[in-house]
């Protein structure tokens, strides 16, 4: 009797055991795992704040809007801080009315683009607003273009690359469905029966009556 039961001791012993231990155990993998997932998020956002900062480093854009009666041309970096920027005005030799000309744009543009190249830029982001003043606005970029690899190959007395912009981004706001448009005048032509034919109120020969709501 006192094999037994020492023997169902030692079984009640090792099966009040086992959990103890079962639970220790899936503590320590818990934390096993989770101390490689944390590692591994650190890991990966170690590696996104790196092609972030990377990003924001090499990085640069060229904004262009709306062109009409002058022309603005301004460099900033991926945050928005303005590294360059001209506009026609600023120009001495253009001055009054020749602002409005397609020269003032090209002269303005090739002079950013030599201005952003003795800056250091690699590549750029042209960003284009605006619906209208396509061929203006196409001039302006290849001009830019031209002014920036003139002084690069100013730099290297050599023949430099041939664009260094990387894509043209649209940024121009459409409206999808958005305001209400103007209410239409509302016109009614009234047929003239005889040259002498006259509106009872006004006395005058009428052609056409327009009725305001």
């Amino acid at each position: 009797m006192s094999e037994s039961a020492t023997k169902s001791k030692c079984f009640l012993n090792t099966d009040n055991r086992m959990p103890q231990e079962k639970t220790t155990a899936e503590r320590v993998e818990q934390q096993v795992i989770a101390g490689r997932s944390f590692k591994s998020m650190n890991f990966v956002q170690s590696i996104s704040e790196e092609d972030e900062q990377f990003f924001r480093k090499k990085k640069d854009f060229v904004h262009l809007p709306p062109i009409h009666n002058n022309t603005f041309v301004t460099v900033t970096d991926a945050r928005g801080n303005k590294k360059t920027g001209a506009s026609a005005g600023c120009l001495e030799e253009i001055k009054g009315g020749s602002r409005l000309s397609r020269y003032a744009a090209e002269a303005t543009a090739e002079h950013v683009g030599r201005s952003a190249r003795n800056l250091g830029m690699k590549s750029v982001v042209m960003k284009v607003k605006g619906s209208t003043f396509f061929k203006k606005k196409k001039a302006v970029i290849l001009s830019w273009r031209e002014g920036y690899t003139f002084a690069e190959c100013k730099r290297s007395k050599g023949v430099g690359d041939q664009s260094k912009i990387m894509y043209i981004h649209d940024v121009t706001q459409l409206p999808h469905n958005g305001c209400r448009l103007p209410r239409k005048r509302r016109v009614q032509i009234v047929p003239r029966s005889s040259p002498f034919s006259l509106d009872n109120n006004s006395g005058k020969n009428l052609t056409r009556r327009e009725y305001a709501r």
